[in-house]
């Protein structure tokens, strides 16, 4: 009887641990999508103390999570480089919501490039991203986001036109140049 107790106290634990980490998960998703809101605001023009009084916090706690945003992009000095990057990352956010729909457009996409392509260096760009949309999604993201240059180069032959909504490209715009300030 005993072996019993201990065996379903184990479970127990074991059950609350996955709802514990779970919920840890959700409330660190929850709290960077707070902060990059902030920063879509602040991008389109709203001072930290409005977007405080819109929310119901101090400005201080807009300016946290304005910063904590801000930051959480990679430095990069060129204009281009930040508006290529801040279009990528709205893109992500739709990759991992609507996979399907934002991987069939880009693989139409990249089809129709890799028809138009001369030249080796294009065409490995063609390569590598076919291998990335046929891929596993979250590695799709990491690539698209990273700071280092075969990422840069890879934004710059985008297979995801077509995928944001001129309000989406907008606030991307906005952010790469309010980053910047």
């Amino acid at each position: 009887m005993a072996a019993s107790i201990t065996d379903e106290l184990i479970r127990k634990a074991k059950t609350s641990a996955a709802a514990s980490e779970q919920a840890r998960q959700e409330m660190m998703a929850a709290a960077q999508e707070r902060g990059e809101a902030v920063f879509a605001l602040w991008a389109q023009g709203m001072t930290v103390r409005a977007i405080a009084g819109a929310l119901g916090v101090s400005p201080s706690v807009s300016q946290k999570l304005l910063q904590q945003a801000r930051n959480s992009r990679p430095p990069m000095e060129r204009r281009e480089e930040r508006v290529s990057y801040e279009l990528h990352r709205a893109v992500a956010e739709k990759v991992l919501k609507e996979p399907e729909i934002v991987l069939n457009k880009a693989r139409l996409n990249l089809k129709a490039t890799g028809e138009r392509t001369r030249g080796t260096l294009a065409q490995g760009w063609v390569n590598e991203w076919e291998s990335l949309l046929n891929g596993d999604v979250n590695k799709l993201v990491d690539v698209m986001l990273r700071p280092d240059e075969r990422s840069i180069d890879l934004r710059q032959m985008t297979p995801f036109a077509g995928v944001l909504s001129q309000e989406e490209r907008v606030l991307a715009i906005h952010k790469a140049s309010r980053r910047a300030s």
